[in-house]
């Protein structure tokens, strides 16, 4: 979304700079946006970097609380934290829980940082913690891109087996190791039933016990043809804050399995849902999805509603209007500036 966004408001003819210490993505930065490079490397280099510098823009937008914290040191005024999770939720560890619980207190609390919420239920987990000054703006798929788009070569290739759609990212938030002991536990008859299209991080096949492909990180044109010739996206996460890839496979027509982590989904109307961490239920509710025909054709139908609902350009018109009123009202383009931008 930082990329979507970005891309947005440079076109609209703002002044757009990209701080970065790596680039690795498949997302293409708009030719507008202008990208710098941390001058220090390594995460170690970007913390460091956050601390000494003082940034001239007149607005600085960051989403990840540590970074936060440390730029409203210096840039407290012109400072907005993008709040995508709870980043307490992206730890086991209770030393990195308790920091980042201590620097979000820190950067939303005490020092009032504006902020900008991608979901409601986010917006109030964060309210409720840290009495947080929030702006909601949900997330939006682009219904451009993604749309029922099959490769007949996947499908062909797929023969008579169902495929399972994984989105593999290390993190315990995101729960691929719930996935991985779900499917290893379903029952024998559907070990040459099913193969698994993995995208993401590469996972190794050995741990499996269905066919793998790995499918990598894929470009925009070629997930829509992955996820349309899918039979199920599998997505069983432990905390969101309104993740895109299940709106995506919604509006591509692939029928998705998942939990409460996901706020807009409910179950057997648009998914099937099971509890977090509950791998029994996620068990049975898989292997029905797969094997029952006209429930996917149901979940399929009112996927397509759901996804109708988050279009992209009305989330980066918002996120715009939301920036806007946030800045202090001295700092306010006026309606005449905002016609000159959006005339470039």
């Amino acid at each position: 979304m930082i990329i979507e966004y970005a891309n947005y408001l440079a076109q609209k003819g703002y002044e757009v700079a990209l701080w970065y210490n790596t680039i690795n993505t498949v997302f293409n930065p708009n030719p507008k946006l202008k990208m710098l490079k941390i001058p220090i490397p390594t995460k170690l280099g970007t913390i460091v970097y956050g601390i000494i510098k003082r940034f001239n823009s007149d607005v600085i937008i960051v989403d990840i609380i540590p970074l936060a914290s440390l730029l409203s040191l210096r840039n407290r005024n012109r400072l907005i934290f993008f709040a995508q999770g709870y980043d307490e939720s992206y730890y086991t560890n209770p030393f990195n829980k308790l920091l980042n619980r201590m620097l979000s207190l820190f950067c939303l609390k005490l020092m009032n940082v504006k902020t900008i919420a991608v979901s409601d239920p986010l917006s109030k987990t964060l309210k409720e913690k840290y009495d947080a000054d929030i702006t909601v703006v949900e997330n939006g798929i682009d219904r451009e891109t993604f749309y029922p788009d099959p490769d007949e070569d996947l499908r062909r290739n797929k023969g008579n087996r169902k495929a399972v759609l994984l989105l593999s990212r290390s993190g315990h938030s995101k729960g691929l190791d719930i996935a991985i002991k779900v499917l290893n536990t379903m029952d024998d008859e559907w070990k040459d039933k099913i193969e698994l299209w993995v995208c993401g991080e590469k996972i190794k096949k050995e741990i499996l016990k269905h066919k793998v492909i790995n499918l990598g990180w894929v470009e925009k044109d070629r997930l829509r043809r992955v996820i349309s010739s899918a039979d199920v996206l599998f997505y069983p996460a432990r905390y969101e804050g309104l993740p895109l890839f299940p709106l995506e496979a919604m509006a591509c027509g692939c029928p998705v399995a998942t939990t409460r982590a996901v706020s807009y989904v409910k179950d057997g109307e648009n998914a099937l849902v099971a509890g977090m961490e509950d791998t029994g239920n996620f068990k049975e509710k898989l292997q029905n999805i797969l094997s029952d025909e006209l429930l996917r054709e149901r979940l399929k139908k009112n996927g397509f509603e759901t996804a109708s609902r988050y279009d992209i350009k009305e989330s980066q018109r918002n996120f715009e209007k939301a920036i806007i009123g946030i800045l202090p009202s001295n700092q306010r383009p006026s309606l005449d500036q905002l016609e000159k931008i959006s005339s470039n």
